[in-house]
Formats: C-alpha cells, sequence, structure tokens
C-alpha cells in the first residue's frame, strides 16, 4: 500500500510522452487479456514485460495494477506505433542486454523466468545509487555517440539494462494514471475543469490525490 501511496502523488517520472489523441486511443484500446498477443516486442519479450509492469505497479484489493488495465499492450503497441526506428532499434537492443543479465543473474531466459527473477534485476537497476547511476548514463552517452557513427555498435549490457528498465519504469506510470479505469475511478477526475484556487492543500482540494488530468 506505500507504493500505491507514493505513486498517486508521482508526476510522469521524466517520459517524454504526450496525451496526443493517438497515445490516449492506443492506452484505452488496451485490455487484459489471458494471452498477451505482441505487435513489436517477441512474445519471450512480452512475457518479461508483463512481469516487469506487475512489479512496478502491482494490483491490491482496492485498486487495479498496470497489468490489469492492460499497460503492458500500450508499452508494446506505443513501441510500435509512436517510436522512431532509431528508438526502436535501442529499446530491441535494451531487451537482448536485458536477457543477458538476466541470465547471468539468475541461470533463467524470458521464457522461464518469474517474478522474483525479474524483482531481482529492478532491485539493481532502479535502486542503483547515484554513482552507478552517472556511470550508466556516461556509458549511454558514449553508445549513442557511436550510434549515429555505427548502427552495429552495440551498448554496454548493464546500462542499456538501467536505460530500458527505467523506461519501462516511467511508461508504466504514465499508462497507468492516465488509464480511464484509473483516472476515473481511483485519481481526482474532473472532466470540465472549474476555477483556479491558488495555495488550496491538495489534502482539501482532492483527498491527497493527484488530479488524473
Amino acid at each position: 500500500m506505500k507504493r500505491r501511496q507514493v505513486l498517486k502523488n508521482l508526476g510522469l517520472g521524466g517520459v517524454a510522452l504526450v496525451a496526443t489523441p493517438t497515445v490516449l486511443s492506443l492506452l484505452q484500446s488496451c485490455k487484459n487479456d489471458p494471452i498477451f498477443e505482441t505487435v513489436f516486442i517477441s512474445k519471450p519479450q512480452g512475457q518479461a514485460l508483463r512481469h516487469i509492469v506487475d512489479l512496478i505497479i502491482p494490483s491490491d484489493d482496492t485498486i487495479p495494477g498496470a497489468v490489469d488495465v492492460g499497460v503492458h499492450q500500450f508499452i508494446d503497441s506505443y513501441w510500435n506505433e509512436v517510436a522512431s526506428e532509431e528508438n526502436q532499434a535501442q529499446i530491441k537492443a535494451g531487451f537482448d542486454a536485458l536477457a543477458n543479465r538476466l541470465q547471468d543473474a539468475t541461470r533463467k531466459t524470458f521464457e522461464n523466468a518469474g517474478a522474483e527473477d525479474y524483482d531481482k534485476l529492478l532491485s539493481k537497476y532502479l535502486n542503483a545509487s547515484i554513482e552507478q547511476e552517472s556511470a550508466f548514463n556516461k556509458s549511454l552517452g558514449e553508445y549513442y555517440q557511436a550510434y549515429q557513427r555505427d548502427k552495429t555498435v552495440k551498448p554496454d549490457p548493464d546500462a542499456a539494462a538501467y536505460s530500458l528498465l527505467g523506461n519501462i519504469r516511467g511508461m508504466t506510470i504514465w499508462g497507468w494514471k492516465a488509464s480511464e479505469e484509473i483516472g476515473e475511478n481511483v485519481l481526482a477526475y474532473e472532466p470540465v475543469p472549474g476555477q483556479q484556487v491558488g495555495c488550496l492543500p491538495v489534502s482539501e482540494a482532492t483527498g491527497g490525490k493527484a488530479y488524473s488530468l
């Protein structure tokens, strides 16, 4: 429940997502179907994505989690329909790196790894120290520069796994908050905004909830 309370008050988490009609249409068309039919990533990568999304925002007795509102499908569709070719190539490189790190850490593949295996990777990369994050970002910067000269260059596996998981975390939070179920039934929802009231505490204005729009 503590994680859920924190997420209610988060912003976009640094994700460059804009609520355009196309993006919102992708999000609202997604559902938690029993079988995740991927459109951009491979089926094994889809299994990994679903596990990761579920770990980032799990469900509880009262509030649907990210998988419940189809965020994993939204992310896959977004990558397929909105991401540039360059971004798509880097996402695929990120999944290759993640598979490498998963194999090293657990001796498992995307097909047979469980939630506890992905939780280890999330703990390693999303809880990295400031020094580690700095090193990852430096490595990523060098990779992006090299990629402009040579499209076959590969990123450092640790830096690429860190970048991909951070991307997924931000998109998961954004997609969960922007979904119709969460936006209308969990967060503070006001489809027709009224007057602006300055210096009003959130606790008083919405009961402590973030606005969905």
